[in-house]
């Protein structure tokens, strides 16, 4: 007698609406606009960053800003946040606060206008300033999450194959979502707004909408301190399009021409709007600078200094030539051919911003948050000559190191500890 004849194992139904639910999910997500499938990848990120910031509260002794164990809304407000809060609720001091020497003193002045302002509005509804400020934070990062992929989709499109695009745009996207520092996006910080207006502007540019590009380069500089560098990607990107009008025998309108020239004054105004604001409510012409340098071990900006000084105390003497070679490799590798898919503009920034980091700032434990404004080069991990680098295993160390940080430097220890 034949044995009887059998069909395959049929699934319990359990595991059936599983796979189909695994299915109708991976077909939404193939199927969904990109910039919905970034904003889903910034939540997830920040669900992320939520977790690890509630569960480091647990571990935050009293200090202070905090009680002990403040829980995830007390441990909002530490650090620069204090500084925003008081902006937002009591306004710029009108004179710059002096010590019993007369040195200027460390106040309010020195931090930009727009992101507390913005938190102030919110506050009207009876939210908190760490709730106000957080949302303001959270919306920026989302804002410049979905720029950052448009941006860098554009940019790559015009000088790699349209798939290496795709990929360079996503993994700039996702790097930028879940770099360390990126629980910066849901604290009342400047990082999110100003990135936000930066990646806005760079847009603008590259399509070639001066006018408001030119209001966007304004609002930054009442947001945070890079429109300086702003300014040296208007100049590339200006004498690029004369050399291509050049070559092309076409010549600017008169119109074009006052587009061009406003846009250049706007980000070169940018850049004093801030400082020329603190002079006139304090009276004093040196007031946002005197007030940067009370932070500062000589109570003064000396530019390049604090580099020099830093390289000599951490590597000895060969420090400051080894910093000197560090820069000079970094900038042969910006404008080399691994990097041309950036196109100018963005490797202008990323050039410009670490020239910046070096002349103004110090090297101190805040530079990896300043880090996350050289968001283009996420896209190399995709467009490199020997093909894309795995994704994943950047994903992975990104989230560990986001613990690293959040644990390391945002969590305070009395009585004085390193900034974030």
């Amino acid at each position: 007698m034949s044995a009887p004849v059998t069909g395959p194992p049929v699934p319990p139904p359990r595991a059936r609406s599983v796979r189909s639910a695994a299915a109708s999910a991976h077909r939404w997500w193939s199927s969904a606009p990109a910039a919905v499938r970034v904003l889903a990848v910034y939540a997830l990120a920040r669900l992320f960053s939520a977790v690890v910031l509630a569960e480091v509260a647990r571990f935050q002794v009293a200090s202070q800003w905090t009680p002990e164990d403040p829980g995830y809304g007390d441990l909002l407000g530490l650090w620069d946040a204090t500084w925003y809060r008081r902006i937002a609720t009591e306004g710029y001091p009108s004179s710059v606060p002096l010590g019993s020497a007369g040195d200027p003193q460390q106040s309010a002045l020195a931090f930009y206008p727009l992101a507390p302002l913005l938190a102030r509005l919110l506050m009207v509804t009876g939210a908190s300033f760490e709730a106000a400020g957080a949302v303001v934070a959270l919306a920026g990062g989302a804002a410049a999450a979905v720029g950052v992929h448009a941006l860098l989709h554009r940019a790559l499109s015009e000088r790699v194959p349209a798939a290496v695009a795709r990929r360079g745009a996503w993994s700039a996207a996702v790097l930028f979502c879940l770099t360390p520092p990126s629980p910066v996006f849901q604290v009342p910080y400047t990082e999110g707004p100003a990135l936000a207006l930066l990646v806005a502007f760079l847009l603008c540019l590259q399509r070639g909408r001066y006018a408001p590009a030119a209001l966007l380069a304004l609002l930054l500089g009442l947001t945070r301190p890079v429109a300086v560098p702003l300014s040296v990607v208007v100049v590339v990107h200006l004498a690029l399009r004369a050399r291509a009008g050049r070559r092309a025998g076409t010549v600017l309108g008169g119109r074009e021409a006052l587009r061009c020239l406003g846009l250049l004054a706007a980000s070169g105004a940018a850049g004093l709007l801030w400082p020329l604001t603190t002079w006139a409510m304090t009276g004093r012409r040196d007031a946002y600078t005197a007030t940067m340098g009370a932070w500062r071990a000589g109570g003064e900006v000396v530019p390049l200094q604090p580099w020099w000084g830093i390289s000599q105390y951490v590597l000895g003497p060969p420090g400051p030539f080894l910093l000197v070679a560090a820069v000079a490799a970094y900038a042969w590798w910006l404008l080399s051919a691994r990097t041309r898919a950036l196109g100018p503009e963005l490797r202008a920034w990323c050039l410009a911003y670490v020239g910046y980091l070096l002349l103004v700032l110090d090297p101190f434990t805040s530079l990896f948050r300043y880090l996350i404004f050289l968001f283009p080069l996420g896209a190399l991990v995709a467009t490199g000559r020997r093909g894309p680098a795995p994704l994943t295993g950047w994903v992975v160390c990104s989230l560990a190191l986001q613990v690293v940080w959040v644990a390391w430097l945002w969590r305070f220890s009395p009585p004085a500890d390193w900034p974030p």
